[in-house]
């Protein structure tokens, strides 16, 4: 649809005052100022949501918020589910450091040409780990585990949108259970919002705030969760190329970024194969890996991805998804339709 100049500056002012109303408030809350600080290392709780769950932005080092297209952006930013063309599921596992690892399982469904509702569930293993008393005395063993129940709905904002942009957002609310030798319980928000921009070079820009919500309190005190802001962006030079990167700003962390590339061979309409490349600044600034690696593979419905994530002295983990998208999966930026909103019988 046809904007005028001065209706789509007013649309953008709009929706930048939203955003401001929305962050700054937390960012600069009456909370100790050494939140957001190299200082503020280990004052949070649930580090598990810190995890990299799509072994695709896993990759690329991390660089997610602007890029997932399929059910994976229940984590990475709820907006981006409105890229969802019917349907998407995946299933995912990682073989973390020494006996930890986790699994994650979700779902997405197109409800209308402009809505996507979704759920997931995130589960950890740590492995089994000695009870001692305070003198040392074994008394027998625990098994620490988490689950995160996510559910997530995401809206395309008709009124930001014109034939050259699209804009969404998307909320998600997360049901949080960790054990220890005692259990703790929790809830959290995700929010996030996301610009398409069907230019010559088309890109994506996005802001993303999780894990607002209640600490875990195991006894007396409860400890704040990893509070994240995201500013990320991503930008499809060439047909098979994208270059992504998230400035990161972590409650219990100095801020970082990640940065990743990925180029693909698409040998029909239908198949593609990809290599992604990526780094952490804060992985790499504390000696812990920072240069991560992965593949990936699409066949019409499937995609199958893989990262390789060095770890340094801790060692190396691993993680791979399957991945099911129907009718078929086709980045937003080459489909017919240039929009958010293409209906099915529009992809290609």
């Amino acid at each position: 649809m046809k904007k005028e100049k001065n209706i789509y500056r007013f649309k953008i002012t709009s929706l930048t005052a939203l955003l401001i109303s929305l962050f700054v408030p937390h960012v600069f809350s009456e909370e100790p100022p050494t939140y957001f600080t190299q200082e503020s290392r280990g004052i949070t709780s649930a580090d598990f949501l810190n995890f990299d769950i799509s072994p695709r932005s896993a990759a690329m080092g991390g660089a997610q918020s602007a890029v997932a297209e399929d059910v994976t952006a229940i984590y990475s930013n709820p907006a981006g589910l409105m890229q969802v063309s019917k349907l998407s599921a995946m299933f995912m596992r990682s073989q973390y450091v020494e006996d930890i690892n986790y699994q994650y399982a979700a779902y997405a469904h197109r409800l209308s040409f402009d809505s996507v509702i979704a759920g997931s569930i995130f589960m950890t293993d740590l492995g089994r780990i000695d009870n001692t008393d305070i003198s040392g005395n074994k008394l027998g063993t625990f098994s620490p585990q988490d689950q995160v129940f996510t559910l997530a709905y995401s809206k395309g904002i008709i009124e930001f949108s014109d034939k050259d942009t699209d804009v969404s957002m998307g909320i998600a609310y997360k049901y949080i259970n960790s054990k220890i030798l005692n259990k703790a319980k929790a809830t959290a928000f995700d929010f996030g919002v996301m610009t398409y921009n069907f230019t010559a070079i088309p890109y994506k820009l996005s802001l993303t705030m999780q894990n607002l919500g209640s600490g875990l309190r195991f006894d007396q005190e409860s400890v704040p969760l990893p509070l994240t802001f995201r500013i990320g962006a991503s930008i499809n030079p060439f047909k098979n190329l994208m270059f992504a990167t998230d400035f990161i700003m972590p409650k219990n962390n100095s801020p970082y970024f990640t940065i990743g590339a990925e180029i693909s061979s698409q040998t029909n309409e239908q198949t593609r194969f990809s290599v992604r490349g990526g780094i952490n600044t804060l992985r790499m600034k504390d000696s812990v890996g920072g240069a991560n690696f992965g593949l990936g593979m699409v066949l019409k419905f499937f995609s199958v991805d893989y990262a390789f994530v060095p770890m340094g002295d801790l060692g190396t983990t691993h993680r791979i998804s399957l991945t099911f998208d129907f009718p078929t999966k086709i980045p937003v930026f080459e489909r017919k339709d240039r929009s958010i909103y293409s209906k099915i019988s529009d992809l290609k």
